[in-house]
């Protein structure tokens, strides 16, 4: 079997960006509640370094700056699109150097969840591991392929 099963790195901007966004937007704004509430619900001391306005616009200021590092990340990530072929799998380890796992070495598939990246993680016995973005294109065919190579042992099915 020989197919390239790509990220769809658009998919993967969108959803990095709305994380980025929120993981920053919320903890700042509940942190300027706290700092509202513990002065005594006096506005001059809670905004005494920065003026309500230029707190709004640098709040505003979040997505797009969100938006850069999602698609810094995405584009970067286009790079972990997973081939089959010669009887071996091809993709990204953790470090997004390019591996090379033959299929009869895997050993198990595990889920792997950090920062917005989800992924499945092809693991081996002497060859490292490969990582599985979850916005890969056709990724049920490819874990179904890929469970299919897996030893026979019910331990190491997951």
């Amino acid at each position: 079997m020989n197919a390239t099963y790509p990220v769809d790195w658009k998919r993967l901007f969108k959803s990095l960006t709305v994380f980025v966004s929120v993981a920053i937007i919320v903890p700042v704004s509940l942190l300027m509640m706290l700092r509202y509430a513990s002065s005594g619900f006096d506005y001059a001391k809670t905004f005494e370094h920065m003026t309500l306005p230029a707190f709004l616009l640098a709040l505003l200021c979040v997505p797009p700056f969100s938006a850069a590092i999602a698609l810094m990340v995405s584009l970067w990530l286009r790079r972990a699109a997973i081939t089959i072929k010669d009887e071996a799998i091809h993709g990204l380890n953790y470090w997004g150097f390019r591996k090379r796992i033959p299929l009869n070495d895997i050993t198990r598939l595990t889920s792997f969840h950090n920062n917005g990246i989800n992924a499945i993680v092809v693991n081996s016995r002497h060859h490292g591991q490969i990582f599985i973005s979850d916005k890969t294109q056709g990724l049920p065919e490819l874990l179904e392929f890929l469970n299919g190579h897996l030893p026979e042992d019910s331990a190491a099915r997951q």
